[in-house]
């Protein structure tokens, strides 16, 4: 029984180490933090934080405030613009480039991820209600 403990813990540990959360970085040379995607609700750094600098829709680094460079869908820095070629990179803990959140469906290396399809077509919505679409985007979704 000790055993089966002992690779359950093995098992969680080699899990939680390997496992990483996917950062935005926008601007003109994408040195812009704007946030954690997949990070808890209540970490300052979530984009699904409506109180930290990265969720709020009152904040310049939120990709929900719709009056600024990143959440205004006619800026070219915005994820949501449909035309643009500036969209913000997604990277992960690593560094490593995982794709670009963006609405325009041309640009090549577009992240085809579920939460970056999600995210582009539900922007307007996500930002009334922050908490219920992380249950449904991130929480129930990583329990699948």
């Amino acid at each position: 029984m000790k055993q089966l403990f002992l690779i359950i813990g093995l098992l969680t540990t080699a899990y939680s180490t390997t496992a990483q959360n996917l950062h935005l970085y926008g601007g003109d040379d994408y040195t812009v933090y704007l946030g954690c995607l997949d990070c808890s609700r209540f970490d300052s750094k979530s984009i699904w934080n409506a109180f930290g600098d990265y969720g709020s829709s009152f904040s310049n680094t939120s990709i929900w405030n719709d009056l600024n460079n990143y959440g205004d869908a006619n800026n070219p820095f915005s994820p949501w613009n449909t035309v643009s070629n500036k969209a913000p990179k997604i990277m992960d803990d690593a560094g490593k480039f995982q794709g670009y959140l963006s609405a325009n469906l041309s640009l090549k290396g577009r992240a085809t991820s579920r939460l970056a399809g999600e995210l582009v077509k539900k922007y307007e919505e996500i930002p009334t209600d922050l908490g219920k679409w992380y249950k449904k985007l991130i929480v129930d979704y990583s329990k699948l």
